[in-house]
């Protein structure tokens, strides 16, 4: 199982880095999570191909972690993709997604592939043995009573990843590192957001979990003049278990020997 992280930016706009999305690669599956703004790009800049994602998966609805969907599914078109593309999204927010979508002329009657939008639920394993399982994490808990008002849902979701080789937490956005502490301690790696988790804890948390890989994405303009720092802290603190992502980087995990 591969992971490509394609964007490793926090919700704050930088040059030098595009808005949340990364790949999940395993066997013949590519799944998207995220498409924040330039998701498209970042996927090309990646080496890899539209037509080859086989599902996209959306944590919560925040622009830094949707905004780049519209053109994803445009370059999928103009690339004359053929192949349906199912697209996960949080419960209740189906609809939207597909208003907002028609509201750009996004017509499937139009459109070389059909793409479906579907609310969690099982989200099937692949014959590879893939699972991807959403759970609920505290994102939006701030935001309830002003979303309700809206008659908005307030939903964040965090990822169990799992596979034949091996088991990976993906975070997305969370209120603290208890929404996914349980889950993350039984795994082999934590892709965890660094704008709303403090380095101490990360680094408390790797050296509580001796196994566990920590990958620090969503990066946040105020650490970046320190990442040199914290590398280097990593190395002589945890064993270089807790890295630092970057736009394009890349991860593998393989089956463990028996």
């Amino acid at each position: 199982m591969r992971f490509i992280l394609t964007g490793t930016a926090s919700g704050v706009p930088v040059i030098h880095r595009r808005h949340a999305s990364l790949v999940i690669e395993d066997g013949s599956q590519r799944v998207l999570v995220d498409a924040g703004e330039g998701c498209a790009a970042a996927l090309l800049a990646a080496g890899i191909e539209l037509a080859s994602l086989t599902r996209v998966v959306i944590s919560h609805t925040h622009a830094d972690h949707v905004s780049g969907l519209p053109m994803l599914l445009q370059g999928m078109y103009l690339a004359g993709r053929t192949e349906p593309l199912p697209i996960s999204v949080p419960p209740g927010r189906v609809q939207w997604f597909r208003d907002w979508l028609r509201g750009m002329y996004v017509f499937s009657e139009k459109w070389s592939f059909p793409f479906q939008v579907q609310q969690y639920g099982d989200i099937p394993a692949t014959e590879e043995g893939l699972r991807i399982a959403p759970f609920p994490n505290r994102h939006l808990e701030k935001m309830r009573e002003l979303a309700a008002r809206h008659d908005v849902p307030a939903a964040a979701y965090s990822l169990h990843v799992s596979s034949r080789c091996c088991s990976v937490v993906i975070s997305s956005d969370i209120a603290g590192l208890d929404d996914v502490a349980a889950a993350a301690a039984g795994s082999d790696v934590l892709i965890v957001d660094s704008a709303h988790v403090g380095q101490d804890e990360i680094f408390a948390f790797a050296a509580a979990h001796e196994k566990l890989t920590i990958i620090c994405t969503h990066i946040p303009p105020e650490i970046e003049p320190g990442l040199m720092a914290l590398r280097e802290r990593s190395g002589e603190e945890v064993g270089g278990r807790v890295l630092y992502a970057y736009d394009g980087m890349q991860y593998l995990l393989e089956k463990k020997e028996e």
